[in-house]
């Protein structure tokens, strides 16, 4: 008894010192697989043609002209506002019918064929209803964006909703507590995690919906873009409007969402 306490004790400390080098080695990992694709590319691409795999410098050089043209900055912003316009409205939307439906059987008996419309429809009918609807525009872009990602965001809040321990309910209740108030402190942290999750599945959606709706609508943005630099066969253009939407990407998530996320789980104790 007294050796495993006295080994286990160094164990924790450890543990508590190898806390802080998490901070650095997680994104050094990412940072180094970068990295490691960058140079399989510098290497694979002296092998292909460049209307097949573009020299990184080829790709740089379209983004330096696209960019001194003020074409990058305009067309960026432009799915900026498309993306960030769609994927406001699904959580707004999203948050508070996912939790009445799982809260509610008369709101799940009615909302049911919506969903699963939503979950099968094929995007490209999306698209084409909505410019029988309203035409080619940013308006039609975002919600061909918000009909095609929603079901995803909704289904985790349904989910978290249900997850819900009824006792903890049933307790607040007894209790005298207020609707707002097991809303607030039993369903809302309850949901936390599936929100998370649903809205880190949602953005990746809303990226490739919102490029899909340009491309083939022909509104301003990255997809038109990339539509017309393959009509070019311009592939070093394609290349780049591309990186351009992973980098935006990983700037989404390490600038915001996980910001959001320490945030919100502040309370979680980590391991």
């Amino acid at each position: 008894m007294t050796a495993d306490v006295v080994t286990a004790a160094p164990r924790d400390q450890v543990t508590r010192r190898g806390g802080h080098p998490r901070r650095w080695v997680r994104p050094t990992r990412v940072v180094g697989a970068a990295v490691a694709v960058y140079l399989l590319w510098v290497l694979l691409a002296p092998h292909y043609p460049g209307y097949i795999l573009p020299a990184p410098g080829d790709v740089g050089s379209s983004f330096t002209e696209a960019f001194g043209r003020g074409v990058w900055t305009s067309e960026v912003l432009a799915t900026l506002g498309h993306l960030v316009a769609a994927f406001a409205i699904v959580l707004v939307i999203g948050l508070p019918l996912g939790i009445l439906i799982g809260r509610s059987q008369i709101a799940e008996d009615l909302s049911r064929v919506m969903i699963v419309f939503l979950q099968t429809v094929p995007t490209i009918v999306l698209i084409a209803l909505a410019l029988v609807v309203s035409g080619a525009n940013d308006n039609s872009v975002v919600g061909v964006a918000v009909a095609g990602s929603l079901s995803y965001f909704l289904l985790n809040v349904i989910q978290g909703t249900r997850a819900i321990d009824r006792d903890l309910v049933d307790m607040a209740r007894a209790y005298r507590a207020s609707e707002s108030a097991i809303m607030r402190s039993v369903v809302l942290p309850a949901v936390v995690p599936y929100f998370l999750a649903g809205s880190r599945i949602t953005l990746g959606v809303v990226w490739q919906i919102t490029l899909f709706a340009e491309y083939l609508m022909g509104t301003s943005g990255v997809g038109f873009q990339v539509s017309s630099a393959i009509k070019l066969l311009d592939t070093k253009a394609v290349f780049m409007w591309g990186l351009s939407v992973v980098v935006l990407t990983l700037l989404f998530e390490y600038g915001i969402i996980r910001p959001v996320e320490r945030r919100l789980t502040r309370h979680v104790k980590e391991d």
